[in-house]
């Protein structure tokens, strides 16, 4: 009999072939987290090279949780550096739950994914490396329910 591990995996790796087709996705690049939690103080560093200065760019990150997460919204915050050397920085707070507590995103078994915009239309001015930052702003040393924190870029369309 095949495991139902075994069947979530197989439809979660269906769907990430699928959806990376994107022909205005540039960059895609998702880590997975010990014993799913995610502590305050690890950071998730991203660098994408940028080519095409004509074009806008959306940021997205993208989160993989268990349906068992005790938590309405994650707080992070994203930073980050561009090639001439320009530094922004925000805090978010990232809706996992609505607000009669279900869980927002695509669901299959136990797992969530949730792909949020953190940034649309941005305009870059120098070709090079841009340095992506993600923190983990929860008032608790560790966020459980985490599996995977990730980061797209797309070109805006």
């Amino acid at each position: 009999m095949i495991s139902r591990k075994f069947i979530i995996s197989f439809f979660l790796t269906v769907f990430l072939v699928l959806t990376a087709c994107s022909p205005d996705k540039i960059y895609e690049k998702h880590t997975r987290l010990d014993n799913l939690s995610w502590n305050r103080f690890r950071e998730f560093v991203f660098e994408v090279a940028v080519e095409d200065l004509s074009a806008g760019y959306d940021f997205y990150i993208a989160i993989r949780h268990h349906t068992d997460i005790l938590y309405e919204e994650l707080s992070i915050n994203f930073a980050f550096r561009t090639p001439g050397g320009e530094y922004r920085s925000r805090d978010y707070d990232i809706r996992i739950k609505d607000r009669d507590g279900n869980l927002l995103g695509d669901g299959l078994g136990e797992l969530w994914d949730l792909e949020v915009p953190l940034r649309k239309g941005f305009r870059f001015k120098t070709k090079g490396i841009c340095r992506f930052e993600i923190s983990n702003r929860m008032s608790r040393t560790e966020t459980v329910g985490i599996l995977e924190v990730g980061f797209i870029v797309r070109k805006s369309r």
